[in-house]
């Protein structure tokens, strides 16, 4: 049911496969032996700013988040942990990893992807992986910030990170990304909520990453989906 699952958190979505549910600033890539050629930090051309979330506004939208999640997963008396620190986009993959870790699940994490290898979540642990899941979306709480839908500056920076760095990167890795439309259709289809062009998914998607957890982590350690300063970052 869950075998090979991988988690990943995109920009505005929490994509969950099979019962779970970011990325960071880019920087040189993860190598290896074989590794591809690092790559200089991204450096957009304007710094865009963003309304500002209180810290109440932020107590209460996780909540709200935490009895959703609460509901779906149908816990009946799911327990009131207090927020041990929020995760960003850059470190979610890793912290939730490690925690998955420590309530006995093998999980891989970096960027924004968390991955469970082989059979770690089979059907007799689903009942527990929920709770292990509930209790660390508890403590280490994606910020909220994250989950609002972009703005029109969002999506034009988010455009220009991926012709300009995204795409060299995944091709340094061997990927054949798509040609891109054009800054003005790209952002008038992601307003509208249509991803049509996603050069990340292109290479993702490809055998060798779908059926590899592995990949698909380094895949995300190494060209991560989104620069930080999408948030103002």
């Amino acid at each position: 049911m869950v075998r090979g699952r991988t988690v990943v958190v995109a920009a505005l979505v929490v994509v969950l496969t099979g019962c779970t549910a970011p990325t960071g600033t880019p920087g040189a890539p993860t190598t290896g032996a074989s590794g591809p050629t690092p790559m200089a930090p991204w450096t957009p051309s304007y710094s865009i700013t963003l309304p500002a979330m209180s810290d109440a506004e932020a107590m209460e939208r996780r909540a709200e988040q935490l009895a959703h999640l609460a509901e779906t997963y149908e816990l009946v008396d799911p327990p009131n942990l207090a927020l041990v620190r929020w995760t960003t986009m850059s470190d979610y993959g890793v912290t939730m990893a490690e925690c998955y870790r420590s309530a006995g699940f093998d999980a891989l994490g970096g960027g924004n992807t968390v991955g469970f290898p082989g059979d770690s979540v089979g059907p007799a642990q689903q009942s527990a992986f929920r709770l292990a899941d509930y209790e660390c979306q508890s403590k280490y709480t994606l910020h909220p910030k994250y989950r609002q839908p972009f703005t029109e500056e969002q999506w034009e920076v988010f455009y220009d990170y991926w012709t300009q760095w995204l795409v060299p990167c995944l091709e340094g890795l061997g990927g054949h990304p798509p040609a891109p439309p054009t800054r003005e259709t790209f952002v008038a289809q992601a307003l509208q909520g249509k991803l049509a062009w996603d050069p990340w998914g292109s290479l993702q998607q490809t055998p060798e990453y779908a059926s590899s957890i592995e990949k698909t982590v380094f895949l995300s350690q190494t060209c991560p989906q989104e620069p930080n300063v999408i948030w103002g970052g």
